[in-house]
């Protein structure tokens, strides 16, 4: 290694790689650079920001982990699939759609007008339905 270079270590004041911030550090001899190496700094940039970042992570699983263990949760990956609870029935006491109209009118027999708005063609269908309960 030639000297005097720098070193560098993240996070710092200069925008670095891989959405990192890094700082440099003057190394002018080999015992300064030993001392800089045992204190966190790196020689590329790129090295100190897999370093920071793997810091990061770390602190960053640590603390997802005395979260869960505060919680009194399992973690995610130990959780239990919840089971499905069961379906209840659902009363069907909405207005017939205009393609339910359609298809018991073809039903009974009815003759519709496309044009003919919902309210005309539900009145028509009550209608046709009592004929045809009133004809023996």
């Amino acid at each position: 290694m030639d000297f005097p270079t720098f070193f560098y270590r993240c996070p710092g004041p200069h925008w670095g790689p891989m959405w990192t911030t890094y700082d440099t550090r003057d190394v002018k001899n080999e015992a300064d650079a030993a001392a800089a190496m045992a204190d966190g700094w790196c020689v590329t940039v790129q090295e100190a920001a897999k370093a920071a970042i793997a810091k990061r992570d770390a602190a960053m699983a640590e603390s997802a982990a005395k979260t869960y263990a505060a919680l009194n949760r399992p973690a995610p990956a130990a959780a239990p699939a919840p089971t499905p609870e069961p379906v209840a029935a659902v009363a069907d006491d909405a207005p017939p759609t205009r393609a339910e109209m359609m298809e018991q009118a073809a039903r009974i027999g009815l003759r519709v007008d496309r044009r003919w708005g919902d309210e005309k063609l539900l009145a028509a269908i009550v209608a046709r339905m009592k004929q045809q309960e009133a004809q023996p």
